[in-house]
Formats: structure tokens, C-alpha cells, sequence
């Protein structure tokens, strides 16, 4: 008589557990992506009729020569396009890849979007910031705390830059009217005291029409210093700073300002596309008190044939003075 066996559970069969092993497996390699199900990945769409057209894998900042690198997927190993069909492609959109390879981009460009020509610089443009100078143009890189208020403008944003120096003429200046005034002196120091001269200042425009190449980044600098415990240290400093363009004959005037600290204000123009490009901002000249007032309709401008002081130079024996008097227009 035999002993008794008892029967095992079918789940506990070896051909169960290597069929689970299997399947899990399996299951594994499907989600990895190395192992294609058709059952299970759905039916495929078919591509046939549609346009493959070519889109950014990845942002790509402004002035930036496009590559094919700009298009692969690295994940995917492929290069990425998205179908349309042919009636949502419209004319302007690049749809052979040689349309846009070597092209400079005039603007940031986000991932996953489709080219025209309005994204790119006119062909043969070199890459770099010097993409973005416009014809006939020089470009001036500006520390953000030496112009006032110029911060916060974009690329492409139209400005002014007005440099405005105080009028200083010193305490004893109505008293010296005297010496030079001669019979006029004491208009003289009236005119002054009425035209309030000496709160008067030069106000120049150092740039018309500017315009923003590149926005405003923080650089470091290096700093070099000496101690005599150290020896020679390089440090760095945070400087904020923008690329800006301005005409050929603003430069050095620009350059002149920065270097003597002089106060720069930044005067941003009008973004609308109605807005002339050839208006000017004017600058002021400091009235003068040997200026007589206007007289007659209260215009402003005198009229005809209206004297005003000018100087002359008296010489008596070995003494030469400079003297007021009045001329005429």
C-alpha cells in the first residue's frame, strides 16, 4: 500500500511559475520600449497623404546658426516632425529641412514649433551678437547702474539717451557782473535773479533712435587686488549690463559720458507701429542772462530789430575789460 501524497495546488505547477516568469518578462521589456506589442500599443495611425514637417526638439536662443542638432531627439533617436495633412500647411512654413539649416534666428524660438522666413536674419548673416546689430549701426555695451531707467526693455525696444549736466556758475555770480557789466551791470543781475539762471542746467542727447541688441544679463567680472598677506587675489563682481546700438557718430559722445559719470538718462519710445522713426528728441542750452526778454505778444522769440547784450572788449593803455552792451538782431 502506497503512502499517501497530497495533491499540490495548480498554482504551485513549474510550468505555471515559468509561464508567469514569462509573461512578466515580457511585460517588462513592452515598458521599457525594447519590445513592441501590436495588440497591445493599438493600431497604428497611417502617415500616408500627410507632410512631415520639421519643428525645434529644443529652445533655441535668438541669433543661433540652426543646426541639425536643434531637430534630433535624442531620446527617441529620430529627428523630430510633426504630419499635418496638406491643408493645414500653410505656404510660409519650411517643410524641407535645407530651408532652414545654416539660417541665423532673429528671435527665441520654443520648443515644438514649426519655421518661416519671419524667424530668421537675411541669409548670410553671421551668427553671434553681431546678428542682431542692425545695417549701419555700431553696438555699446552699458553697465544698467551708470543709465538711469533703462531697465526692464526687451530686444528690439527703441530708446533715447539723454545726458544732463547742472548749471554751477558759483555763489559770487551777480556780484561779478559788476566787473563786466559796466552801465548794464545792475540789469544785468536783474535779468539773472528774473530768469532764475542758476537753477538752470545742459541737457544734450547722447543717442536718438537707439535700440536693444541684447537684454540685460548679470556678467562676472574679474577683480584683481594685492595684500601683503595673500599676495595678488582675483576676485569677481556682479555687473549688470545690455548690448545696445547706436549710429556711428553717437559713440564717442556715449563713450565720453560714461567715462567722466556723467548723469545718463535712458528715455524709452513708443512700441506701436504707428510711431515715426525720424522724430528727434531736442536738447536745451541754458538761457543766458546778457539775453534781454522777449518783448511785444509774449511768444517767446523777440521781434525784429529787438536788442539784446553782448560783449565787447575795451582796451585803455595796458588794461583790456570786457564790457556789456546792447546789440542789435
Amino acid at each position: 500500500m502506497r503512502p499517501f501524497v497530497p495533491k499540490r495546488p495548480w498554482y504551485q505547477h513549474p510550468a505555471v511559475a515559468t509561464l508567469g516568469l514569462v509573461a512578466v518578462l515580457l511585460g517588462g521589456l513592452w515598458y521599457a520600449g525594447l519590445l513592441r506589442i501590436p495588440w497591445l500599443g493599438g493600431a497604428e495611425r497611417s502617415l500616408r497623404g500627410l507632410v512631415a514637417v520639421p519643428v525645434s526638439a529644443q529652445r533655441i536662443p535668438r541669433y543661433t546658426r540652426i543646426t541639425r542638432d536643434h531637430f534630433w531627439d535624442a531620446q527617441n533617436k529620430r529627428l523630430t516632425v510633426i504630419y499635418l495633412p496638406p491643408a493645414q500647411v500653410p505656404k510660409e512654413m519650411f517643410t524641407d529641412l535645407r530651408q532652414v539649416l545654416g539660417r541665423v534666428l532673429d528671435h527665441d524660438k520654443a520648443q515644438g514649433y514649426a519655421f518661416t522666413e519671419s524667424d530668421f536674419l537675411p541669409p548670410g548673416t553671421r551668427p553671434g551678437l553681431v546678428a542682431g546689430i542692425p545695417e549701419g549701426k555700431r553696438a555699446v555695451r552699458v553697465e544698467a547702474d551708470k543709465v538711469a531707467g533703462i531697465f526692464g526693455l526687451q530686444p528690439g525696444d527703441r530708446f533715447d539717451l539723454v545726458s544732463a549736466l547742472p548749471l554751477d556758475p558759483g555763489r559770487n555770480t551777480m556780484q561779478g557782473f559788476g566787473s563786466v557789466g559796466g552801465v548794464y551791470s545792475k540789469q544785468l543781475d536783474m535779468q539773472a535773479r528774473l530768469s532764475n539762471w542758476q537753477k538752470q542746467a545742459t541737457v544734450r542727447v547722447l543717442v536718438q533712435n537707439g535700440l536693444v541688441v541684447e537684454p540685460m544679463v548679470t556678467r562676472l567680472i574679474p577683480v584683481f587686488a594685492r595684500s601683503l598677506t595673500q599676495g595678488a587675489v582675483t576676485r569677481t563682481r556682479p555687473v549688470q549690463e545690455l548690448v545696445i546700438a547706436v549710429d556711428p557718430n553717437e559713440v564717442a559722445g556715449l563713450l565720453e559720458s560714461l567715462a567722466v559719470d556723467a548723469e545718463i538718462s535712458c528715455v524709452p519710445r513708443s512700441g506701436r507701429p504707428e510711431d515715426p522713426l525720424n522724430s528727434r528728441t531736442p536738447g536745451l542750452t541754458p538761457r543766458s542772462p546778457f539775453a534781454l526778454p522777449a518783448v511785444g505778444d509774449g511768444s517767446g522769440s523777440a521781434p525784429a530789430g529787438a536788442s539784446s547784450l553782448g560783449m565787447i572788449e575795451t582796451i585803455n593803455g595796458s588794461r583790456r575789460d570786457m564790457v556789456a552792451a546792447p546789440t542789435r538782431r
